[in-house]
């Protein structure tokens, strides 16, 4: 099911690309001589620059852009992510010139996790040990005993995240073309992302019984993982391990400074919208988003992995210029269009 939902979001990608290629209408430069599109503080700017007194035109006022996008959200931690997760969010941005535009972006995303391979030595998660799991215990003789249940990591995050990013458009300055229907860019950024964990540890209120699933293997995992998906319900009703209020908390959750990096491509539908697909990284100093930080790693005296967690979010969205009298955004226009103009 999986993989058709993955088919036909990627032929929905692919025909409005091809879409957008055959019918975009290019972007072209504004009247420079228009000095209704110059704000008050640069109009001195403006009338030396056309009476041949001031190398350089004043920046002109353009438009803001309010973005929406739906894709898919995936945490990359130590329990493998269920693809695909729902992320959607929005965003406002701003040029500050005709490279460079900070955007404020807000997002939303449900992960789910499933681990394959089983595991014994959770005695430091309470989320497994207070709902009767017996985990590995090692004697001093270094017996396990007793040998413990196994249980097979599982996961549902509710992840948000607010933060503030620099977008660099990378087609920009053409030099032998004034118009352009596609704009490659990248971006980094900080922000705050607050997240919730829970797992499904109970089948209402009795554990389940994990010892009657095969021990998974890589070459069998598909097969394992539909034997737990067969036995677990839908419930995730057990809050996964978390640091309580050791960590600052935002709207009840656990939150964390973020930093984001990412790429993208938007193909201008017309003079005030266009598409873009969009993919970026986000990394946070936590390792309880997917709700586990334990190795199998001493028998009976588990150690701490070695990585944080992250999160992918990919996405597919509609931008909109917003503005009345003023330019569309700068990362649009080439300004070398200046430099030949006739004065």
């Amino acid at each position: 099911m999986a993989s058709k939902k993955y088919a036909i979001l990627t032929g929905f990608i692919a025909l409005m690309c091809t879409s957008v290629l055959l019918q975009a209408q290019q972007a072209g430069s504004y009247d420079w001589r228009d000095s209704s599109l110059i704000p008050a503080g640069r109009m001195p700017q403006h009338s030396e620059f056309m009476n041949n007194q001031y190398y350089y035109p004043a920046k002109p006022r353009n438009q803001w852009e309010l973005g929406v996008k739906v894709g898919t959200f995936n945490v990359i931690g130590d329990v493998p992510s269920v693809f695909p997760a729902l992320g959607f969010g929005a965003h406002v941005r701003k040029s500050l010139g005709y490279l460079f535009s900070l955007r404020l972006e807000y997002m939303h995303g449900t992960g789910k996790g499933l681990h394959w391979s089983n595991a014994t030595n959770y005695r430091n998660n309470p989320a497994w040990t207070t709902n009767g799991y017996v985990p590995t215990i090692t004697d001093p003789q270094g017996n396990q005993n007793p040998p413990g249940d196994r249980v097979y990591y599982n996961y549902k995050t509710s992840a948000n995240d607010l933060g503030l990013q620099g977008v660099f458009s990378l087609n920009n300055i053409r030099f032998h073309k004034s118009k352009v229907g596609v704009n490659f860019y990248a971006l980094a950024g900080i922000g705050i992302t607050w997240y919730e964990t829970n797992i499904n540890a109970l089948n209402g209120s009795t554990k389940y019984n994990f010892n009657s699933i095969p021990t998974g293997t890589y070459p069998n995992r598909k097969d394992t993982k539909k034997a737990i998906k067969d036995l677990l319900d839908d419930s995730y009703e057990t809050p996964a391990e978390s640091y309580g209020n050791l960590r600052m908390k935002l709207f009840g959750n656990t939150a964390r400074p973020s930093a984001t990096a990412g790429v993208g491509v938007a193909f201008k539908l017309s003079k005030r919208i266009n598409l873009a697909i969009e993919d970026r990284m986000t990394f946070i100093q936590d390792d309880l988003i997917d709700g586990q930080r334990w190795s199998e790693q001493v028998a009976g005296s588990p150690v701490l992995t070695r990585n944080f967690d992250s999160y992918n979010y990919f996405t597919v969205g509609l931008n909109f210029n917003l503005g009345a009298k003023s330019v569309e955004p700068l990362w649009w226009i080439n300004p070398l269009d200046f430099a030949y103009s006739e004065l």
